[in-house]
C-alpha cells in the first residue's frame, strides 16, 4: 500500500500543473486537499524515519488542510513552490550539517565512497539548491502573477526539461568521474604488471557496470603458464602482482589479447564478451572443399567458464564450430542428428592456430570436418545432418 501511494503521489506531483489545468472546472479545491493530504497521510511512516521529514509532513498537511476547508482555488497553484522550498530546505540543511542529500542517496548504492566522490556529491547537491531555489522562485511568481496558461506550462514542461537536462548533465559527470576513480589505481597496476615474465604488455581501463579491468599482452613465459596453470592459476599470480599493497589496484575484468589495443578501444574491449569462437585467418577452396585457417583466442570464453584450470577446447565445441563455419559457407543446418566415426587425437589449447576442413556430401546427407594443426589431424567427424535422408 505504501509503495503505492509512494507511486501515485510522484505521478499526482508531476501531472499536478495538468491536473489544476483541467480539473478545476470539475473538482473542487477542497476536494483537491483531501486527495493530497491523504496521499501524504500514507507516506507518514516513512517519512516520519528520515531526516527532516517530520517538518516537511507537518507543512505539507497544513498546505492540504487550508485547501480542504475553504481554500481559495489560486492556493492549488502553490503546491509546486510549496515542494521546491521543501526540497531547498533539506537540501541545504544537508550541506550544514551532513552528510549532503547526493551522497545519502549515493551510499544507497555504494556504501564505500572514495573521498573524491564524496566532495562530488556535494558539489552536485549545491547545484539542486540553487535549481529548487530558481525554479521555486519562479514558480511562485506565476502562481501570484502570471496566467493559469503560463503557469501550466512552466511547471508542466519546462521545469521538467531542465530537471531532465540537469540529471543527464550530471550522469555523464559521473561516468567520467567513476573513469578517474578507477584509473588511477588501473595505472599504477598496469605498471606493476609489466615488470612481470609472464606479461608483454598491461594497459587499465574501466569495464562500466563490471568495474576497473585489466588488458594484458601475454609473454612467451606467460602463454606457457596459461598453459600450465589455466586461466585460474594465471589470475591469482597477475592479480597479486596487480595489487600489490592496495587490494583496491586488483582488477575486476581480465583479458588477455596477443597485442594490447590503442588507448581510446581499452574500454571497449573490457566491455566486450570473452570471444567465443576461433579468428578466421584465410579461407580457399579445394576438390575437397572448404579449408580454413584459425587461430583460438588465448582467452576464449571456454577457457574461462568450463575449463578455469586446463585451458582446452571441448570437442562438443569443436563439433559446434564445425557446424557453424559450415552453414555460412556450405549452407548447411546448423544443428546434426547424429555423428559418425567421431575422433579426438590431439587438444587444442589457447593460441592453437588449427586448419578446418569441411566436406559437404549432399547425396548421403552428412557433414564432414577434420581440425589438423601442422598437417596432423586433431579431431574428425561425420555429421548426420538435420533433414537428411540417408
Amino acid at each position: 500500500m505504501r509503495k503505492l501511494s509512494d507511486m501515485v503521489l510522484v505521478v499526482v506531483g508531476i501531472l499536478f500543473p495538468f491536473i489544476v489545468y483541467f480539473g478545476m472546472d470539475h473538482v473542487s479545491t477542497p476536494v483537491f486537499g483531501l486527495i493530497l493530504g491523504g496521499l501524504w497521510l500514507i507516506r507518514a511512516p516513512a517519512l516520519l524515519r528520515q531526516p527532516g521529514g517530520g517538518w516537511m509532513l507537518g507543512i505539507t498537511l497544513i498546505y492540504c488542510t487550508v485547501l480542504a476547508f475553504g481554500g481559495e482555488e489560486r492556493l492549488l497553484r502553490w503546491y509546486p513552490s510549496l515542494i521546491c522550498a521543501l526540497l531547498f530546505g533539506a537540501f541545504g540543511l544537508s550541506l550544514k550539517f551532513g552528510p549532503p542529500m547526493i551522497e545519502r542517496i549515493a551510499r544507497v548504492a555504494e556504501p564505500d565512497l572514495p573521498p573524491v566522490a564524496i566532495a562530488y556529491t556535494r558539489k552536485v547537491t549545491w547545484v539542486w539548491v540553487g535549481f529548487f531555489f530558481l525554479n521555486g522562485t519562479a514558480s511562485a511568481l506565476l502562481a501570484g502573477w502570471g496566467p493559469l496558461s503560463w503557469w501550466t506550462f512552466y511547471n508542466g514542461i519546462l521545469a521538467y526539461s531542465v530537471m531532465g537536462a540537469l540529471f543527464l548533465g550530471e550522469w555523464i559527470l559521473r561516468q567520467r568521474l567513476r573513469r578517474r576513480i578507477n584509473k588511477a589505481p588501473m595505472d599504477a597496476a598496469a605498471s606493476r604488471l609489466r615488470s612481470h615474465p609472464w606479461v608483454d604488455g598491461a594497459a587499465g581501463g574501466y569495464a562500466g557496470k563490471k568495474g576497473p579491468g585489466m588488458v594484458v599482452a601475454l609473454s612467451a613465459a606467460g602463454r606457457t603458464a596459461l598453459l600450465r596453470h589455466g586461466r585460474t592459476g594465471l589470475l591469482n599470480e597477475l592479480g597479486q602482482q596487480a595489487a600489490g599493497d592496495d587490494a583496491l589496484s586488483t582488477p575486476l575484468v581480465w583479458r588477455f589479447v596477443a597485442d594490447l589495443p590503442d588507448a581510446q578501444h581499452v574500454d571497449d574491449t573490457l566491455r566486450a564478451g570473452l570471444p567465443t569462437e576461433p579468428v578466421v585467418l584465410g579461407e580457399h577452396r579445394d576438390d575437397e572443399g572448404v579449408v580454413i585457417d584459425l587461430e583460438l583466442p588465448i582467452d576464449l570464453a571456454c577457457f574461462a567458464e568450463h575449463f578455469p584450470e586446463a585451458p582446452v577446447v571441448p570437442g562438443v565445441l569443436q563439433v559446434g564450430w564445425a557446424l557453424s563455419f559450415a552453414s555460412l559457407r556450405l549452407d548447411t543446418p546448423t544443428t546434426c542428428r547424429g555423428m559418425d566415426a567421431l575422433k579426438f587425437q590431439r587438444l587444442l589449447r589457447p593460441g592453437d592456430r588449427p586448419q578446418l576442413l569441411l566436406r559437404h556430401d549432399k547425396e548421403r546427407g552428412r557433414l564432414q570436418f577434420a581440425y589438423r594443426m601442422n598437417g596432423e589431424p586433431v579431431s574428425s567427424a561425420y555429421l548426420r545432418l538435420d533433414g537428411a535422408h540417408v
